[in-house]
Order: C-alpha cells, then structure tokens, then sequence
C-alpha cells in the first residue's frame, strides 16, 4: 500500500543517497468506478480526486527513468495499469540547447502536444506563459520552473527559476522537457 512504499522509499533514499530515487504509486485519494445497478436502473458515474503531489512524484520517476542509469523507484503494481508505451513517451521529450536554433512556434507546438496549457498570467503546474522573446515553463514533474530566452529563433539562455518569486536559481546549458502527463501518444 501506499504508506508501506513511503516508508520504504524514505529509507532506501538513505541507503542510496547518490541514486535517484523515486516513488511511483496510485494517484488517486479516492477512486469511484462507474457502475449500473439494473434492479433499480441507477446509473453511478466515476469519481476520483487525484493528489497532484503523487502525480509529480509519478512524472519526476518517470523523467529520471529516461534520463538517468542509476534510478530505483519504489512503486504498487496496481499504480501501473493503463500507462502508454514507453517509446511513445520517449518520442516525446524536447531537449533544449543554449545556442541551437529551436523555431519558437515549433517549440510552443511542442509544449501544447506534451499536454502544456498556455496561461499568460499564472504558470503553476502543466502550464507555460509566453513574454516576448522569453517562455516560462513549469514542468509537472518537478518544483522549479524554467525560462527560456530566444533571440529570433536561436535560444540564447535557460534558467531555473523559482516558481512563485521567477528569481533565477541558475542557468543551464541545455534541458530535456518531458510531457506534462504520462497519458500521451504521438500522432
């Protein structure tokens, strides 16, 4: 259960403090499935409340999967049902270089085919906002944020910000944007 593989995952962070280690459970707080009780003709409708926090800890073990050797994660068999394809997933991430050129609108195509939503005032979770020449993504699977500057269509810098003040926490040479859910496929 859940709690069994929190603790599990606290401690092998321990025992492995140079490893990724990552917990991928159920992201559901409650789940109700649809149902139909033909006796009385009731039609009951799914209901589910999903933990956002889970499902950044999901995407954060996923993500490390893909770019990392040295990865454990703990995870329930039951939380893995219905994920799609490893490859599509892979076919999907959108690696970014300090000094390539990156068309601006292929690249905001990109974000809205790995499931990012374009808001112009709050970047939260899943979300990206356009200024100018400048992108600011929030990745679903990890705390920070990032901010892209472009000059034309060469990106010119990549910084990590901090999500609620945007202050730059520090500049990277390149980064990997993975999709902001594990339910996607290509066309």
């Amino acid at each position: 259960n859940k709690t069994l593989a929190a603790q599990l995952y606290s401690e092998f962070r321990e025992f492995f403090p140079r490893n990724a280690v990552h917990y991928f459970v159920s992201y559901y707080d409650y789940y109700q499935p649809e149902a139909y009780i033909p006796q009385r003709d009731i039609y009951i409708e799914k209901d589910a409340d999903i933990n956002q926090d889970i499902d950044r800890l999901r995407l954060a073990a996923t993500s490390a999967l893909m770019s990392r050797r040295d990865v454990i994660v703990v995870a329930s068999v039951s939380c893995i049902y219905g994920l799609g394809s490893p490859e599509d997933y892979r076919a999907m991430i959108v690696p970014i270089c300090k000094g390539k050129e990156l068309d601006r609108q292929t690249f905001l195509r990109n974000l809205i085919d790995l499931q990012y939503e374009r808001n112009n005032v709050n970047v939260s979770r899943g979300k990206f906002r356009v200024r100018g020449e400048m992108i600011e993504v929030a990745p679903s699977y990890q705390d920070t944020s990032l901010r892209i500057h472009f000059d034309g269509d060469r990106v010119v810098e990549i910084e990590e910000i901090h999500p609620t003040t945007g202050d730059p926490l520090q500049t990277m040479d390149d980064v990997v944007i993975y999709p902001s859910k594990h339910f996607v496929m290509s066309e």
